[in-house]
């Protein structure tokens, strides 16, 4: 039998309610392939979080939240116990999840990063200051001290590769997917389920409420489209987060004003299928993403989308989706283009470029290529 290759891996995204990075981890972790060959330790301040519990029972998984005192804070944590925990159980590899690594990893222990935007770089002012402040202070030390990067799509990959002048060999595309078993089983269960808060006619946009997502943008095209579509209304599905409270106040009241828009928080998976599948078309005019999970998701369930003009869009979006610029002096292309949009059937997309399954074995492979490249 194989010696077990022994993984370290950040899993603080997994002991929190289900986000974009926690989904990332527990899907690939669920499809990871030769599960008797791989230990995955997870390492976290925090216990698993009910969303993730199904992690518990795969056998490959090791579940680490010991620490004491130096749990008090998910940072002092990682950066600080976690480099004692690596040199206590002698582990092949770390994997950094979150596009940081720790400041004391032992000097020999290779390390993969997964990283995901350059956000921190490119748009600052869209992050909170902390936040900021902390990715400052690790993101530079850990592309450099990483022995291989993930990017989650081509785009981010290059972007890399550029600003942080890394290795264009040491780095691969693990894209994000969509579960279309899980979705299937989501949209037939939908089928019979009451949405009485749903509107019959609406645009759909699915994001948190924040700068990047450029939604003052969008919500002056849909003041223009209204005025030419009086039975149209806009759902968001997505918590406000750091945005402009000047912004906020004005699109909630127009929302009561009107009863045109509706911002929908805290919404389930259960609940999310079947607003993607009864909305009449989807928008996205982000600044800037490192994929776009929302975007895939809308296709995956064949909603004809116009989204903003950015790499990572493309390369999700292909020839299926119409890509505009988000000047002011477009709002008249965008409204032409979502009304087409709103019209428009279902379309057909070819989503097996993003599966899990592609995620788990290019994550796989590259462990394998940097343990034999350090031998």
């Amino acid at each position: 039998m194989p010696k077990k290759i022994r993984i370290g891996m950040d899993a603080r995204p997994l002991s929190t309610k289900m986000s974009g990075v926690g989904r990332l981890l527990s899907e690939i972790l669920k499809a990871f392939p030769d599960k008797n060959l791989f230990e995955i330790h997870l390492f976290s301040h925090k216990p698993i979080h009910p969303d993730h519990s199904i992690l518990s029972k795969e056998p490959h998984l090791l579940w680490h939240e010991e620490g004491g005192f130096w749990k008090w804070k998910g940072g002092v944590y990682y950066n600080l116990y976690v480099p004692f925990l690596l040199r206590k159980l002698n582990l092949d590899l770390f994997w950094g999840s979150q596009q940081v690594l720790p400041p004391f990893l032992p000097k020999k222990l290779p390390a993969v990063l997964t990283y995901c935007d350059l956000v921190l770089y490119k748009y600052p002012e869209t992050m909170r200051w902390v936040a900021r402040l902390q990715q400052r202070f690790f993101q530079r030390y850990s592309v450099l001290r990483s022995s291989f990067i993930l990017s989650i799509s081509k785009s981010t990959s290059d972007d890399v590769v550029k600003f942080f002048e890394y290795p264009e060999n040491q780095t691969d595309v693990t894209y994000p997917a969509v579960n279309a078993d899980e979705l299937k089983q989501l949209r037939d269960r939908a089928k019979t389920k009451k949405m009485e808060f749903l509107p019959q006619k609406y645009l759909l946009s699915v994001s948190t409420i924040e700068p990047r997502k450029n939604y003052p943008f969008l919500f002056a095209v849909f003041k223009l489209l209204s005025q030419r579509n009086p039975d149209l209304h806009w759902v968001i599905v997505g918590k406000i987060g750091w945005e402009s409270m000047e912004f906020i106040q004005e699109l909630q009241d127009f929302a009561t004003k009107t009863q045109r828009i509706s911002i929908l928080d805290s919404v389930s998976d259960e609940d999310l299928i079947p607003i993607y599948d009864r909305a009449s078309a989807f928008a996205f005019a982000s600044h800037y993403e490192g994929f776009g999970i929302p975007l895939l998701e809308a296709m995956h369930l064949g909603l004809p989308s116009v989204v903003s003009d950015i790499p990572t869009f493309r390369e999700i979006g292909g020839d299926k989706v119409c890509y505009l610029q988000t000047k002011t002096n477009l709002l008249s292309d965008w409204v032409s283009a979502l009304e087409t949009a709103l019209t428009s059937p279902k379309i057909s997309y070819d989503t097996s470029v993003f599966t899990w399954k592609k995620a788990a074995q290019r994550t796989a492979d590259c462990f394998q290529k940097v343990l034999r490249r350090s031998l």
